[in-house]
C-alpha cells in the first residue's frame, strides 16, 4: 500500500532505503540504482572532489553503518580543489549533483551541523564494489580518508576510524559464536582483493599508527599483522617492534601487553620447528615470553573493572610457553643436563597457574550460552602432565592425582569418571577433625561419590564434621566452606530437623563476602555456572548435578515460563521484599540472587527452584504464587 501511494506521488525513485527494504536488501537492487551517468562520472573524473567525497561516504557507511560527515567538513575538502570558473566556488549540493539520488543531507537532534551520508549501507557497498572496478581500491580510499579528512582533525574521527581499521568483528551467530575474526573487515578484504598483499595494509596500518599517534591499537594491530600474516623473515623483529611501541603508549593496559606474549610464542614455536635451531637461541626467546606474560599477568591485576573480564591471556601464554620448552628440551637430548634446572624451576609457576584455571573453569563460563573454548582445557594439563609426571604414573593418573587435592579438581570427576575418585579415596579418607581444606574436600568426595551411586558416608557423618568446624567462627574462609554448609545443612520439611544447625542467614552473607574477597575480580562478568541444585531426595541424593538434568530442564529452569516443572527438583518458598528475593525456612529468611532479575517484578509470595553458584545460593524460574492462585480461583469459577 505504501509503494503504490509513493508511484501515485511519482516519487518512487528518491525513497531509496524503502525500495531496498522493500526488496529484501538485495545487493542487486542497490547495484540498480548506480546509473550509467553515475558510474560515466566515476570513470571520467576519479581524482574530483565528488567522486572522491562519495567514496568517503561510501567506506564509511559500509564498514561503519550509520556514521556521518559533517556538512561543514565536506564544504571544506571541496573548497582544496581549484575551480576552473571565476564566478566562485560551487556548494557542496552543485559539486554531489551527479549523485545526488544516492546521498541524504540531514539533522540529528543533538547537533547543529548537517550531517551527510549515503542513504543505505546497500548502497554504500554497492559504490565501493563499482569503485573497485574502476581500478580505485579500497586502500586507495582509506588512504585518501586519511589524508584528506582525518589529518590535522585525528580527535574528531578516533572512534569512526577505530571503527573501520582495528574492530574485529565475532564469528558465528547467537550459540554458534566461535570468537572474532583477526583482523577488522576492511583489512580483510583489502588482503582479499589485493591477492594477500601484505604492504597495502602495512601501509595504511602505519598511516593510521602515525596520525592517531597515542592510540596504542594501532600499533598492537601492526604487531599482529606481521606475526600472524607476513611471511618474511625478519617480520617477527617488526612485529616486536610494533608490539613495544604499543606498550610504550599504553603500558597498564595488560591486553595490549598481551600482543609482545604472543609475538614472541610465536616466534618461539617457530625457531622450535627449525631442525637446525639453536637452543640457546630459544632458550633467549622463552625467557623474553615468559617475561612478558609475567609483566601482562600483573597488569592484569589492576586493569579496570568497568566492562571487561578478568584477562587471564598471561596466565595461558605462559603456560604455552613453559609447554613449548620442555617439548624442546627433550627432542634435543645434547641439552637436557645442561639446563634441566631452567625447567625445574619453572615447576612452581606452572602448578599455581593451572590451580587458578582448575577453580576458574569449574566456576564459571563466558555466559549462560557459551563454553569457554576446548583448547584452554587441553593446554593448561597438557603444560602440567609436562612438567609433574613421575617415572612410572601415566600422564593421566598424574593429573587425576592432583585433580584430588582440590575443590575445582574434584568437581571434575563429575564431567569425567567418578572410578577414578573411588580408586583414589583412600586418599581423602579420614582427614584430621581440626584440618579444614581436607574436611572441606573429603565432604566434597563424597558429595561426587554420591551422585553416581557409589557408596559413600552418611549426610549425617559429614554434617558433624562440618558443624565442628563451623563452631570455631573463623574468619576470612573459603567459599567452597560455606558451600558445603549450605548444601549439606539448607532445611528440608521431608527431614527430621538437625540440633543448633548453622544460621543460614549468616552463612550467605559471610559466603558472599569471602566470594568477594577470593574470586570477584577474576570472575566478573562471567556466568557462574551452578555446581548442584536442590532436589526430592533424602541425604546426598537431594543434591542434584547440573549434568543429571536434560537440556529441556535446563531451559525450563533458565528461561521458562512460572508454570514450568522440573521433576526431579524440588521447589523452595519464598518472598520478595524490595526487589530482593528470600527464601523462607524455618523462621529464617535467606537471601537468594534471581537468576533472572527482570522476574522479580514485585513484593510476594514466590516459590522457585534452587541452585547453588560459588557465590551462594540462586532462585531459577520464579514463579508468583498468588497469580497462580488467582488462575486457579478462575478456572474453578468457569468450570
Amino acid at each position: 500500500m505504501k509503494r503504490l501511494e509513493i508511484e501515485q506521488k511519482e516519487m518512487s525513485q528518491k525513497f531509496l532505503a524503502f525500495n531496498i527494504l522493500q526488496g529484501g536488501f538485495q545487493k542487486e537492487d542497490a547495484e540498480k540504482l548506480i546509473t550509467q551517468e553515475m558510474v560515466n562520472h566515476i570513470e571520467k573524473d576519479t581524482k574530483s572532489s565528488s567522486t572522491r567525497l562519495l567514496s568517503f561516504l561510501a567506506l564509511i557507511n559500509s564498514y561503519v553503518p550509520g556514521s556521518h560527515l559533517l556538512k561543514l567538513v565536506c564544504e571544506d575538502f571541496i573548497k582544496e580543489e581549484e575551480w576552473p570558473t571565476d564566478e566562485g566556488k560551487p556548494s557542496l549540493e552543485m559539486v554531489i549533483k551527479p549523485f545526488e539520488d544516492l546521498i541524504v543531507i540531514f539533522s540529528e537532534e543533538e547537533q547543529e551541523d548537517r550531517c551527510v551520508r549515503l542513504a543505505h549501507p546497500v548502497i554504500a557497498d554497492a559504490c565501493l564494489k563499482r569503485f573497485t572496478e574502476h581500478k580505485l581500491t579500497r586502500s586507495d580510499i582509506a588512504l585518501d580518508f586519511l589524508n584528506s579528512v582525518v589529518k590535522g582533525k585525528e580527535s574528531n574521527y578516533g572512534q569512526i576510524c577505530k571503527k573501520i581499521f582495528i574492530t574485529r568483528v565475532e564469528t558465528g551467530q547467537g550459540k554458534e559464536l566461535k570468537g572474532k575474526e583477526q583482523f577488522s573487515t576492511l583489512i580483510l578484504d583489502i588482503m582479499h582483493e589485493s591477492g594477500n598483499n601484505n604492504n597495502q595494509c602495512i601501509h595504511l596500518l602505519e598511516m593510521a599508527a602515525n596520525l592517531f599517534s597515542t592510540d596504542p591499537y594501532y600499533p598492537q594491530t601492526l604487531a599482529r599483522f606481521y606475526y600472524i600474516k607476513v611471511k618474511e623473515d625478519n617480520k617477527y623483529e617488526k612485529a616486536e617492534k610494533w608490539a613495544e611501541e604499543a606498550i610504550n603508549r599504553d603500558p597498564n593496559n595488560s591486553r595490549i601487553r598481551d600482543t609482545l606474549g604472543q609475538v614472541l610464542k610465536n616466534q618461539l614455536l617457530s625457531e622450535t620447528k627449525n631442525p637446525s635451531s639453536d637452543f640457546e637461541k630459544c632458550l633467549a626467546i622463552a625467557q623474553s615470553a615468559t617475561d612478558a606474560f609475567k609483566k601482562e599477568e600483573k597488569a592484569a591485576e589492576n586493569d579496570p573493572e568497568d566492562n571487561t573480564t578478568f584477562n587471564y591471556s598471561g596466565l595461558l601464554g605462559f603456560l604455552q610457553v613453559c609447554k613449548i620448552m620442555n617439548d624442546t628440551m627433550f627432542a634435543k637430548s645434547y641439552v637436557r643436563h645442561k639446563h634441566l634446572n631452567y625447567i625445574s624451576g619453572l615447576r612452581g609457576d606452572v602448578e599455581s597457574r593451572y590451580d587458578f584455571f582448575e577453580w576458574y573453569l569449574a566456576f564459571s563460563r563466558p555466559s549462560f550460552e557459551k563454553e569457554d573454548p576446548d583448547y584452554i582445557h587441553r593446554d593448561v594439563e597438557n603444560c602440567y602432565k609436562k612438567y609433574f609426571k613421575q617415572t612410572r604414573p601415566t600422564d593421566k593418573t598424574t593429573l587425576n592425582e592432583k585433580k584430588m587435592k582440590s575443590f575445582g579438581g574434584l568437581l571434575h570427576f563429575l564431567k569425567s569418571d567418578t572410578n577414578v575418585l573411588k580408586e583414589h579415596q583412600r586418599a581423602l579418607k579420614h582427614p584430621q577433625s581440626d584440618n579444614e581444606t581436607q574436611t572441606v574436600l573429603y565432604i566434597l568426595a563424597n558429595i561426587v561419590l554420591s551422585q553416581s551411586g557409589e557408596q559413600c558416608e552418611q549426610a549425617e557423618e559429614l554434617q558433624a564434621r562440618l558443624q565442628k568446624l563451623w563452631l570455631r567462627e573463623m574468619q576470612d574462609r573459603s567459599p567452597e566452606f560455606y558451600l558445603l554448609i549450605i548444601l549439606l545443612f539448607w532445611p528440608d520439611e521431608a527431614q527430621p530437623g538437625i540440633t543448633n544447625p548453622p544460621n543460614l542467614e549468616k552463612c550467605v552473607q559471610y559466603m558472599g563476602q569471602s566470594y568477594e574477597r577470593k574470586y570477584r575480580k577474576c570472575l566478573r562478568r562471567r556466568y557462574l555456572v551452578p555446581l548442584f541444585f536442590f532436589g526430592k531426595g533424602t541425604g546426598l541424593q537431594r543434591l542434584v548435578h547440573a549434568l543429571k538434568l536434560d537440556q529441556i530442564d535446563l531451559e525450563l529452569l533458565t528461561e521458562g515460563h512460572g508454570h514450568a516443572d522440573v521433576e526431579c527438583l524440588q521447589r523452595i518458598n519464598g518472598e520478595v521484599k524490595n526487589q530482593e528475593v528470600f527464601a523462607v525456612r524455618d523462621g529464617q529468611q535467606i537471601p537468594v540472587t534471581p537468576h533472572n532479575p527482570s522476574s522479580v517484578c514485585k513484593p510476594g509470595q514466590v516459590s522457585f527452584y534452587l541452585g547453588f553458584t560459588i557465590r551462594g545460593p540462586v532462585a531459577y524460574n520464579i514463579r508468583y504464587e498468588e497469580n497462580l492462585t488467582l488462575q486457579r480461583s478462575h478456572v474453578n469459577r468457569v468450570i
